[in-house]
């Protein structure tokens, strides 16, 4: 009995969990239709194929973000590292900021301060590498993410790929709809 209740429970947890994505996806397209459109275009052109945008490639555009972003965040850290040892120190950052412009030390200061996350004053390389991974997902966030994955609701054929002509369709029904 106990069981049933949990499967039940789960089972409106995760029909509610859809609802939302559902409910975030039709506020996305309703914001703003043209660039909702032009931003699906963009990933199935890039990340699907002749068939459309699939899972797959709405997870490689994620984790292409995430990277880039994760691999800027580390690089600035690294450029700061004058002797190479793998960690960036306060006598590191001061130096580093004489060449930068007041806009880019505030930023260096507060990266760095972010990044210390034992308050050491030293930005080791596992400090550097949490620092990159929080830019990663700051850079495309799990709700931003769920709300790509949400963009396969759209696919009216039930293929498992969303189509240009998925996507276009779905706007004019929404704005019919409004």
């Amino acid at each position: 009995m106990r069981r049933r209740a949990v499967i039940m429970v789960a089972g409106l947890l995760l029909a509610g969990a859809a609802r939302a994505e559902e409910d975030a996806l039709a506020e996305e397209m309703a914001r703003n239709p043209a660039r909702f459109e032009a931003r699906a275009i963009d990933l199935i052109a890039g990340f699907g194929g002749p068939g459309g945008l699939r899972l797959e490639g709405i997870e490689a555009h994620v984790a292409l973000e995430r990277a880039g972003a994760r691999a800027s965040a580390m690089r600035r850290f690294l450029a700061m590292d004058l002797d190479a040892d793998g960690s960036v120190d306060r006598n590191e950052l001061a130096t580093v900021q004489h060449a930068a412009s007041a806009q880019g030390r505030g930023r260096m200061e507060r990266q760095f301060a972010a990044a210390d996350a034992d308050g050491d004053a030293v930005v080791d390389a596992g400090e550097m590498a949490a620092a990159g991974a929080a830019a990663g997902l700051a850079a495309l966030g799990e709700e931003e993410a769920g709300l790509l994955r949400a963009m396969l609701r759209l696919d009216a054929n039930g293929d498992g790929a969303l189509s240009v002509a998925e996507v276009s369709a779905a706007i004019a029904r929404a704005s019919d709809a409004t």
